[in-house]
């Protein structure tokens, strides 16, 4: 295999070269993992699975479904109680997530102007 060739370190006004996107000094931290799943731990799984058991089709457009989703989001205040969570696609899944986070900045807006 090829060896990049150096380049300047992504760094705004870094000119260090490197072969990497990043010099060892400004090379982030490695991932601990996906963003947003801690809290998802434990009994999560089991609950995942006996929901996608229970409902194999996503309740929005009928295709299988692939992902559980709480219907009120944990950050309102939703539970992972099993009515409170529904299974779905992965594009009814990214639809629903766009638009609950649409109405969180509508609410967040709403509350910074009084």
């Amino acid at each position: 295999m090829a060896r990049r060739r150096l380049a300047p370190c992504a760094a705004p006004g870094c000119p260090t070269l490197t072969r990497d996107t990043y010099c060892n000094v400004h090379k982030p931290e490695p991932w601990a993992g996906r963003r947003g799943f801690e809290g998802y731990k434990g009994d999560w799984l089991r609950i995942r699975a006996q929901v996608l058991h229970e409902e194999p089709f996503c309740r929005m457009c009928g295709r299988p479904s692939t992902t559980v989703d709480h219907i009120v989001p944990r950050a309102r205040g939703g539970t992972d109680e099993r009515s409170n969570l529904q299974a779905l696609c992965n594009g009814c899944r990214r639809r629903k997530d766009a638009a609950d986070a649409a109405e969180g900045r509508r609410l967040a807006r709403e509350a910074r102007q009084g």
